[in-house]
């Protein structure tokens, strides 16, 4: 089983945004990472959704079927699992997300609190200096290694 982590992070300056997305095996390691840079979405909680579904395409690209999905959303944990109507503004990215379900054997999806995300919002924050996407196998950025070793120890 993969934990999967994700966020999202606003550039309203540049009318852009970040998405950061961190993948770790059940001892912690980090499997692979993803940084990409979008356009600005119109709200927050799609920004979130579009991550969820970036981080459920990146598991893909992997080629792992396994995940628990983590982000900081209440709202978008929420519509993933199923506790919210699709006609919601998120509900087109949501049906999605639903629909790539069918690519994983174990798939859950869970909310974490914003200090459990620090890798995934820190990899979003970074697009905004570097590459529009990135994509590390077996690690992080090096100047984000450590907020990795202090999840893992939390």
């Amino acid at each position: 089983m993969y934990k999967v982590n994700y966020d999202g992070a606003y550039f309203v300056d540049e009318e852009k945004a970040g998405i950061g997305v961190v993948v770790r095996n059940d001892l912690g390691q980090v499997v692979g990472s993803l940084a990409e840079k979008i356009e600005m979405p119109s709200t927050m909680e799609v920004l979130e959704a579009m991550a969820a579904r970036r981080a459920m395409l990146f598991m893909e690209e992997l080629g792992l079927r396994h995940a628990v999905f983590e982000g900081d959303s209440v709202l978008v944990v929420k519509a993933l699992v199923g506790h919210c109507p699709d006609r919601s503004s998120i509900g087109h990215i949501i049906k999605d997300c639903k629909s790539l379900r069918g690519l994983f054997q174990t798939c859950f999806f869970s909310h974490v609190k914003r200090q459990g995300n620090k890798v995934a919002h820190a990899l979003a924050r970074r697009v905004r200096k570097f590459f529009p996407l990135s994509i590390w196998m077996e690690s992080v950025p090096s100047d984000i290694t450590y907020l990795v070793y202090v999840d893992v120890t939390s």
